[in-house]
């Protein structure tokens, strides 16, 4: 290049150079804080054919295009919440503002204006429109980095020698389009998380949250797998949901040979594990921005580190008291016991457990809890490994788990660039004269589903039962305020749990009202107008001292699946509880003769549930019936049916009364017949010998939770396929595989004879 060439040039960007420099220095901190803009005049910010004084022409020019953009900025801080104007009509407006400032300042490098009108979109949810807005701001934005490049390739190329100078204007437009590229991550991130949302919301709304067969997995997987990629590290929320899908699809019909079930499911198993993994590094840096009153790790000797199961709950508890089952032939190789922590916060429906301040030890029962979902943490998947090593970065944002501008009880603020900010408060105390003292915790991972209830919180009470009773037993500071030892039970608008409390906790109750040391958890059921601190999506607390239940799981699921367990209750918690609840209902009623010639079986039905109702099930009913109807001795078939809270139900039957009838006729029951679900989880209150006939999957192994029930309780346990679908546990109805519907029946029919021949032997 001639040295006119180069000097030409050199006149031609210099107007766009000062006025890049000018309005950046000016812009770039107001107006992408979303705080008022003052006009200043640029007297070189015009271009040189411009007739008139320099300086005026530059003030009125930057004050026509600054009023605008503060019309931006004045609609991207009001809040929704409340206004009447719908976001069709605020963007309309932002438009309208934005068309505006392009014409009163007609320049195509300026980046802010379309910066601005972009961040106005995501706040409203319009997404797909603002990633055009960003793309052009970045491509804006990007001008001096491509000028400087040029430049130090062009007049720069003989002289090798020469150390490139790197000026404020290119420093400052670094930061502006890395600031750019991450707030349109996020927008794109919260377009293809809309699409996800959509998938399931009109499964919900069509089929009550079931899965129909025109749809599939497959399509939010699609998705899921594209937020993936967005962020330098992956989002956990994303890993998390990934794995979920690929479980859901691992009884897809297959043609390929070598589509190997097995591996798939280890490999769910495996990015489980890594959501968990990486929303703990998220929650560590979370630590260094004082979340919920959280301070930088301070290393092992204080806890740092995920402990997963009973022996590391064990390691790391002040106390650990291990199970000693009260019958000798019932023995476990797994740590089952009781462990006392201190200093700590539980947070999240899933009730995730924490340390205080510098510790960062995290305690979960197995590698299955969505701790995006359960723990507070900052957004550091945003930036690089080597960022990461840096330590904190000021463009990290608090994660808003599902969009939860309340989670944790925090509340929206602004950060140093404007965007919204969850900040959650220290939950410990001021004095210690308030808070609670000791918590016995008893909700645990999904404890809202009547399985996992049954399983995991009724054995928890069990080991626990003294402590609770203690804590329940004691007065409430005088009968004032809220009480210093508390017992933490899952959400009781769940029909299922106040009946159990009410049959196992009689106590909990007084003259009708609910003790104060008993604390609800949980998110709120839907339509449900109960409010309460910790009744919420996303509740956290402090606790001084805290006693919880733990215990090493099966990591292999039993035959004959193989793959990983998921949610398995070692032997002895099973039998202990299924005593237990026993002895109660025998109390309550008073002890039964339940040895007679009488046959039952019961019959677990879908037909209400939004998932996995059984197509043949009418004809399933009818031939169990008329098979039955021939045999010796009176059989009754039973079809039993969850209980379904209805708005203007007038049935009399209370969550008690309910629970032991449920118990008693699972009790008495000598075979079972169901689908896999929840209801399959009554046969923990069948006597040994009872045969279990469960319609199940037989490509998941995630699903053997009835199978292992029956091993853990001396139940028969016979497996009948269910056709392979790719929804599986979500489709919407199921089928048996040919032939199907005749297996069940004859196991119903060996189930009942072998009764019979055990009783005709007495």
């Amino acid at each position: 290049m001639s040295q006119l060439d180069r000097a030409q040039n050199h006149q031609m960007h210099r107007w766009h150079r000062h006025l890049r420099t000018s309005l950046i220095a000016m812009l770039v901190f107001n107006l992408l804080t979303n705080t008022n803009v003052s006009c200043t005049i640029f007297a070189n910010a015009i271009s040189p054919d411009d007739d008139g004084d320099p300086a005026e022409i530059g003030e009125r020019m930057a004050i026509r295009y600054t009023e605008q953009l503060n019309m931006i900025v004045q609609l991207i801080d009001e809040p929704l919440a409340g206004n009447d104007v719908s976001p069709k009509k605020i963007v309309s407006r932002g438009q309208t503002a934005f068309d505006k400032a392009l014409d009163v300042f007609p320049d195509e490098t300026l980046p802010h204006a379309h910066a601005l009108f972009a961040k106005l979109c995501v706040k409203v949810g319009q997404y797909e429109k603002s990633l055009d807005l960003f793309d052009e701001a970045i491509r804006r934005a990007s001008i001096p980095l491509n000028e400087n490049r040029d430049s130090f390739s062009n007049e720069d190329a003989d002289d090798d020698d020469k150390i490139p100078q790197v000026s404020q204007e290119v420093t400052e437009a670094e930061a502006l389009v890395k600031q750019l590229v991450l707030e349109r991550n996020r927008a794109h991130f919260s377009h293809l998380q809309m699409q996800i949302d959509k998938w399931d919301n009109a499964n919900i709304a069509l089929h009550k949250g079931g899965i129909p067969p025109e749809t599939s997995p497959m399509d939010p997987l699609g998705v899921v797998e594209h937020q993936l990629k967005i962020f330098p590290n992956p989002h956990p929320q994303s890993l998390f949901d990934k794995a979920s899908l690929m479980v859901l699809l691992l009884d897809s019909p297959s043609e390929d040979d070598s589509f190997n079930r097995t591996a798939k499911a280890w490999e769910s198993y495996e990015i489980f594990t890594k959501a968990q993994t990486w929303a703990f590094g998220a929650y560590t840096h979370g630590k260094k921005r004082n979340l919920a009153g959280g301070k930088p790790c301070s290393g092992k000797e204080y806890g740092f580190g995920m402990a997963v199961g009973g022996r590391a709950w064990s390691n790391y508890a002040m106390e650990s008291h291990p199970f000693q089952p009260t019958d000798s032939n019932v023995e476990s190789q797994s740590y089952i016991g009781v462990v006392t922590l201190q200093n700590v916060i539980i947070s999240g429906k899933e009730a995730v457990i924490s340390g205080y301040g510098e510790n960062c030890q995290v305690f979960v029962p197995h590698r299955f809890v969505n701790l995006a979902d359960n723990l507070p943490m900052v957004t550091s998947w945003e930036s690089s490994v080597h960022e990461l090593t840096m330590g904190d970065n000021p463009l990290w944002l608090t994660h808003m788990p599902f969009n939860d501008h309340n989670a944790y009880g925090g509340k929206i603020d602004k950060d140093a660039i404007g965007n919204d900010v969850l900040v959650i408060p220290d939950p410990k105390p001021k004095t210690a004269s308030r808070g609670f003292d000791s918590a016995v915790l008893l909700t645990r991972y999904a404890s809202y589903n009547y399985y996992h209830f049954v399983t995991e919180v009724l054995p928890s009470l069990v080991m626990m039962k003294d402590r609770v009773n203690s804590a329940i037993s004691q007065s409430s500071n005088g009968g004032k305020g809220n009480p210093k030892d508390i017992v933490i039970v899952p959400n009781m608008q769940h029909d299922f749990v106040t009946g159990f409390l009410r049959l196992l906790l009689p106590n909990a109750w007084s003259d009708g009202a609910l003790s104060k040391h008993i604390v609800q958890w949980g998110a709120p059921t839907r339509n449900s107008n109960v409010t309460s601190k910790f009744l919420t999506s996303h509740p956290l607390t402090y606790v001084r001292r805290l006693y919880a239940a733990t215990w090493d799981q099966p990591k292999e699921a039993p035959p004959p699946v193989s793959g990983p367990a998921h949610c398995l209750t070692p032997r002895p918690l099973l039998y202990a509880m299924q005593q237990y609840v026993w002895n109660a209902v025998d109390d309550f009623r008073g002890r039964r003769n339940r040895d007679g010639v009488k046959l039952r079986v019961v019959y677990c039905s879908r037909s209400s549930s939004a998932a996995r109702s059984l197509k043949q099930e009418n004809e399933l009913f009818a031939l169990i019936n008329e098979a039955v109807s021939v045999l010796d001795g009176e059989v009754e078939v039973i079809r039993f049916e969850k209980q379904v809270k209805e708005t203007n139900s007038t049935s009399s039957s209370s969550p008690l009364d309910f629970i032991i009838d449920s118990v008693e006729l699972f009790r008495s029951a000598t075979v079972v017949v169901g689908v896999h679900g929840a209801s399959l989880a009554n046969v923990a209150f069948c006597r040994p010998g009872t045969t279990v006939v469960e319609l199940g999957f037989e490509g998941l192994p995630q699903a053997s939770h009835y199978r292992h029930l029956s091993s853990a309780l001396g139940l028969k346990h016979v497996d009948v396929w269910l056709e392979r679908d790719s929804r599986s546990l979500g489709a919407t109805h199921v089928e048996l595989r040919p032939g199907g519907v005749q297996k069940v029946v004859d196991a119903v029919v060996t189930g009942l004879l072998q009764k019979l021949r055990r009783h005709s032997e007495l």
